[in-house]
């Protein structure tokens, strides 16, 4: 963003502010309420709060602070928050009135601003600080939904909690989710009862020889990927294979499932209750969501699994915490993937099977390295280069404190991240504010802007492997690791440095290494991340045994083309569904 594109939506923000500070509902409201979108959430979804105050900005900000701490008028005090939330974000803000109290034409954007926390945090323990601050709100939002019987107060009050949460950037926090999960999954089911979309099926006793297996299609690459690894493999005797495809992208999605599946139906996604009915006539033994329900509650997805359609109902490790929904019965997961306490952090059945579940079968054919010179990247030819591509929204101070210590320890070593991952979002409002904090860390330890590299988003993973090609060291995400983004390291043989969590998400790719017999690159500290990674990136010859090793392991796993896991996955589909049937003839 430029100086001129920054000072403009500034001065929008002003005059935004300006207008709730005037403290009329009916004006706040049709700004909220636009046929061209709410423009209040637009703004404070723009990546403008990252942007440091200027004066002007300050004096409106201590107002709303002086309106929330002294004003009496409830309306004047909403006001003013959602003035407040275009300046600041809403974890550290003291709100001082209740939900229930907020005037029904602004709750729904009430909500959403308290929802709005940071995509990424740029101060040690913020993103924390924002998880306990959803919680909270999650907590007070669904007492107020279950509590206060007023229709249109309730109809807002979901719709503003349906639009606004998403858990992408705070789960990334190496803790267990359930109550946040249950809280979650119960304001989505009273939003589809509200809304007359529920189409629950009764049970129903499995009287065919074949198991009916339904698959609801992702359309992420990396889902797409872990799917087709799960189905890989499925003794076809034994499942028959529906696959569920949103009507709007059919063609596209579908092409990811040819040859795994044995028919394909497209659900029309701007049509729940329609779709719920074309799931249920097909009279499933059990309905497989392939990928993530536990972040935007809006998913389509989401809202079928949020319903009984089968009697059966899994999810698996795309889904980064336990759902929370009474009607999903099973959580598949690899035993590595797992720590022995874990079973109690889920509301679903945990099914085990061996090794890592992070078995990747990429689409399409085999993609191989585009040829990369140090020279296009700016890396000088005689540096050690370190390479990352975790997604912007796992990296927070922790992670960039780690990574600028293992250069200061290391002067001679570049780092090229592509954080800015296309699959996840076509547009990355926050990609200045961003990447401004990432250098701000690095000078804080003395390491220069010239020795960090980004590298903006590839139409596919061509350039992504040929710079991995010329790298020396992979650098894994934590908390939140990596998974499919750790297959393209281990395809062209260059070693990664993972550091091992306590939950699922946070032991992906250290799951992986396990499997593969790489438990060397394995650390369970960040010291013990810290000191493996320098001791790499300064030792050539032991780096030069590590990338031997993950290069033969490569030859003979075949990363990211390999015969997928079905004849792990059926076993434990057909067990869990023995068990909830009580039926001992499976």
């Amino acid at each position: 963003m430029d100086a001129s594109s920054e000072n403009r939506l500034r001065d929008l923000r002003l005059n935004l502010a300006e207008i709730c500070l005037e403290g009329r509902v009916d004006r706040i409201a049709s700004l909220c309420r636009n046929p061209s979108g709410d423009a209040l959430m637009t703004m404070i979804n723009s990546g403008v709060r990252h942007l440091a105050m200027a004066k002007n900005d300050q004096a409106v900000a201590e107002r709303c602070h002086r309106i929330l701490s002294v004003e009496h008028d409830v309306t004047r005090k909403v006001a003013a928050y959602l003035a407040l939330n275009l300046f600041a974000f809403p974890h550290s803000i003291d709100r001082s009135f209740d939900i229930v109290d907020v005037p029904t034409p602004l709750i729904a954007t009430v909500v959403k601003a308290q929802l709005a926390v940071p995509m990424f945090f740029t101060r040690d323990g913020a993103r924390r600080r924002a998880l306990a601050h959803v919680e909270a709100t999650v907590q007070e939002i669904y007492k107020a939904a279950t509590v206060i019987d007023e229709a249109e107060f309730r109809r807002e009050i979901l719709t503003g909690f349906m639009d606004g949460y998403s858990a992408i950037s705070i789960y990334a926090e190496d803790v267990p989710l359930k109550q946040l999960a249950q809280r979650r999954a119960a304001l989505i089911r009273l939003y589809i009862e509200t809304f007359d979309l529920a189409r629950d099926i009764p049970a129903r006793p499995h009287d065919h020889g074949v198991i009916r297996l339904g698959v609801l299609c992702p359309g992420a690459y990396s889902e797409t990927s872990a799917l087709r690894g799960h189905l890989k493999g499925l003794n076809r005797n034994e499942f028959q294979i529906t696959a569920f495809v949103p009507d709007e992208a059919a063609a596209a999605v579908g092409a990811g499932f040819e040859g795994l599946v044995d028919k394909f139906l497209a659900l029309p996604v701007g049509d729940i209750a329609q779709a719920a009915q074309i799931v249920a006539a097909q009279e499933l033994d059990i309905l497989l969501c392939g990928a993530n329900i536990t972040n935007i509650s809006r998913f389509p997805w989401t809202l079928l699994m949020a319903q009984r359609l089968a009697p059966l109902q899994a999810v698996m490790h795309a889904s980064s915490l336990t759902t929370g929904f009474e009607t999903v019965d099973v959580y598949l997961n690899g035993a590595l993937n797992e720590p022995d306490d874990t079973a109690s952090d889920y509301t679903e059945e945990l099914a085990l099977f061996a090794g890592s579940s992070n078995h990747y079968l990429m689409p399409g054919p085999a993609i191989a390295p585009e040829a990369v010179t140090r020279e296009q990247i700016g890396v000088p030819d005689a540096a050690i280069l370190a390479v990352s591509g975790a997604n912007f929204f796992k990296i927070g101070p922790d992670l960039i404190d780690a990574w600028a210590r293992i250069l200061e320890a290391s002067p001679n070593v570049h780092l090229l991240m592509y954080p800015f991952n296309p699959n996840w979002m076509t547009h990355y409002p926050h990609k200045e504010g961003f990447l401004r904090f990432v250098q701000e860390r690095f000078a804080e330890r003395g390491v220069g802007i010239e020795r960090l590299h980004v590298l903006e988003p590839q139409a596919n993973r061509a350039p992504i492997l040929g710079v991995l090609a010329l790298a020396d060291l992979y650098l894994d995400s934590f908390p939140y690791s990596g998974a499919v983004s750790l297959v393209d390291p281990l395809t062209v043989g260059c070693p990664p440095i993972v550091r091992e969590g306590h939950t699922a998400r946070c032991r992906q790719s250290a799951a992986m290494l396990r499997e593969f017999g790489l438990e060397v690159m394995v650390t369970r500290t960040t010291e013990h991340y810290i000191t493996l990674a320098t001791r790499l990136l300064q030792d050539h010859v032991l780096r030069r045994e590590m990338r031997e090793a993950v290069r033969d392991v490569a030859r003979h796993s075949a990363f990211g083309n390999n015969t997928g896991i079905g004849d792990r996955v059926g076993p434990a589909l057909k067990e869990a569904l023995r068990r909830k049937l009580g039926n001992a003839s499976f």
